[in-house]
This record gives C-alpha cells, structure tokens and sequence, in this order.
C-alpha cells in the first residue's frame, strides 16, 4: 500500500502546474471548473430516458470510478499513446472501471430536461453518440493540463455541462438513492461557465513531440 500511496503522490506532482499536452492514452480525471467535481460514472443506469449507465459529477478526489482514458474518435484513425491533442480535434473518452464511452443523444436528462448524457457501450466500442470535439480558449493550439476546455458533441452539437441546482437528493431521487450528493451532467446548447471542464489528476502518457510541452516542466 505504501508503494501505491508513492505512485500516486509521484502523479500528482508531475502534475501540479504542468501544462504540457494532454495525450492520448492517457488515464485522466476530468473537473468541472465551476465546481470543482469530477465527471463520474458507476454501474447505474438512469431511472428514465434512456435507461443507460448514468454519469455524474463527483466531489470527492479519490474515487475510482471518475477515471477516462482519452482515445480516437469512432471514425478517426488509431491515435497512437502519446499523441499530443490539439484544439478541435475528434476524441473518445473511455470509463476505465466499466469500459464504457462518454455518450449523448436525444433523450431528457432527468433534472434539467436538458439532452441526456450517459455511458455507453461494451468493451469501448460503441457509436458516433461518443464523439466529442475538443474547443479551447481562442488562440490555443493544444489542450493543455489544467487549462480549461468544452466538450462539443459531434453528432447534437451542445456542450457537456454540469449545474449546482440539478443535485440528486432525497426530494428528487429517494431516502435510499445510490447518488445521493451528486450532480447531473447533461448537454445544453448554451456555451457558458458551466460547460468548462480540466484535466486533473492522472496518468500522463508524455507527448511523442516534446516541442510542443512546456519548457518549464520537469518529469520525473
């Protein structure tokens, strides 16, 4: 336990105040800016809509379950581990505890009535319903650890978001609600503070282009 407990503060140094290209292959946790949460999911479905896997936002750091591994679109060629990811580009995000895509479509969200986001597929093969394009802050050419992003979905056009005021709690899901505290995420067409997210702790696979990383980083 010792030797895990070391990994994982080695990760969070490397991490801390880098800005070096987030890659693909790469096993990340993805936060909400405006809240601070991490985009979640866990082996249960939505009570409605779709029926699929559900995805929330989680508070706590330490949760296995809020891990992604960032891979290429469903259409797009094999993205090599180590592929810097550029602004604009066509990206899969994998739930590493369930192998399912980040997913959306036509279905309501069962708080906001926004459009529904879920997880979806088997062994992380699903539909073009997971592709997301990366939007950056304008004149950004990278996604950059730490800076903060949109998520676009390819096939609706809306942005993934996250809201304080659709929380899951005794009122609106039951005394005995398996995600009792955490937040909905869904899609909405309005771009706003709320549809920012960043990359935060993981396992980075180092870019195959050191040109484009931060100079100022050390790795270990």
């Amino acid at each position: 336990m010792r030797i895990l407990s070391l990994i994982s503060s080695c990760v969070l140094l490397v991490n801390a105040g880098n800005r070096d290209a987030v890659t693909c292959g790469s096993a990340i946790k993805l936060v909400h800016k405006n809240s601070g949460h991490h985009l979640h999911s866990h082996p249960i479905a939505w009570g409605s809509g779709s029926g699929q896997q559900s995805i929330t936002t989680h508070g706590s750091n330490n949760d296995k379950n809020s891990q992604w591994v960032v891979k290429e679109s469903t259409t797009g060629p094999i993205c090599e581990a180590g592929t810097a990811l550029k602004c604009g580009a066509i990206i899969r995000l994998e739930h590493v505890a369930t192998s399912k895509n980040l997913h959306s479509h036509l279905f309501k969200a069962p708080l906001s009535g926004n459009q529904e986001v879920s997880a979806f597929g088997e062994g992380g093969e699903g539909d073009t319903g997971d592709n997301w394009e990366i939007k950056c802050a304008q004149g950004e050419e990278y996604w950059r650890r730490g800076d903060a992003i949109q998520l676009r979905h390819v096939d609706t056009g809306k942005y993934l978001t996250s809201m304080e005021s659709a929380e899951f709690n005794m009122g609106n899901c039951g005394g005995n609600c398996p995600i009792m505290g955490q937040r909905e995420v869904s899609c909405t067409s309005s771009a706003d503070k709320r549809t920012k997210w960043m990359s935060g702790q993981g396992v980075y696979f180092p870019s195959k282009d050191a040109s484009v990383d931060d100079d100022g980083d050390d790795e270990l």
